[in-house]
């Protein structure tokens, strides 16, 4: 990569090589019949055998929860939107208002940043500190962001804003199609015949489908999956 750089020191030169690699395209699993050999081989991973599970990045999580709600805001450039101050969020320099909650949908790049003020879910998922420079973020797995992603209250009102898009599609006729038209959109992949009935049954079992749908959303929230790249 070093001596790629030495004509005309393109970055995009460089990531393109990076993500045409076999490495880059590899899955988190090995394939059929090699599992031992790269396990003997390779025990840590590393020479990246397989590709290792990542989890996303705080912005990225927040981001996601938009994009799969429909909420989110795809436009580029414009101002940053205010912070949204909680009642825990108090003491000196506190601003004069509060922005929305869902950050009128922006991406989390637009969202302002307040040295003693920081977004309480993204700094639960490692978003750096405002007043220090970091070369690598950290990684953590922490029971905070258990938390955050049962209690936050953007986290509810994506779920409950998601909840109420799906039910308005009417290009989705029935629960079943509703249900697996959600897995996709928090996962990517389809889904397993066996949850599809669990879902179903949850579905049937509560009279209120907004509330049942809402509850669903929020599951698929706090899913392992949306917040890892496997």
């Amino acid at each position: 990569l070093a001596t790629s750089l030495r004509d005309d020191w393109s970055i995009k030169d460089v990531v393109r090589e990076v993500v045409r690699s076999s490495a880059y395209r590899r899955s988190t699993e090995a394939a059929d019949g090699s599992r031992d050999v790269l396990l003997e081989r390779d025990p840590t991973n590393a020479l990246l055998a397989v590709a290792p599970i990542r989890r996303l990045q705080a912005e990225s999580i927040r981001d996601a929860m938009l994009a799969t709600s429909g909420r989110l805001d795809p436009r580029v450039g414009g101002p940053s939107v205010a912070t949204h101050l909680t009642s825990f969020m108090n003491g000196r320099g506190r601003p004069g208002r509060s922005g929305p909650l869902d950050g009128e949908g922006r991406r989390s790049l637009y969202l302002e940043v307040r040295r003693n003020f920081a977004n309480p879910m993204l700094a639960a998922f490692d978003l750096p500190a405002p007043m220090t420079t970091v070369g690598r973020r950290n990684t953590s797995n922490v029971p905070a962001q258990a938390l955050v992603l049962m209690n936050d209250p953007f986290v509810h009102e994506m779920s409950g804003v998601w909840a109420a898009r799906v039910l308005a599609d009417e290009s989705l006729a029935d629960d079943r199609s509703r249900l697996q038209h959600m897995w996709r959109q928090a996962y990517a992949i389809p889904m397993p015949e066996e949850t599809l009935e669990s879902m179903l049954a949850f579905v049937e079992a509560e009279p209120d489908r907004t509330v049942a749908y809402t509850d669903l959303a929020h599951a698929l929230c706090n899913g392992k999956a949306f917040i890892h790249l496997d």
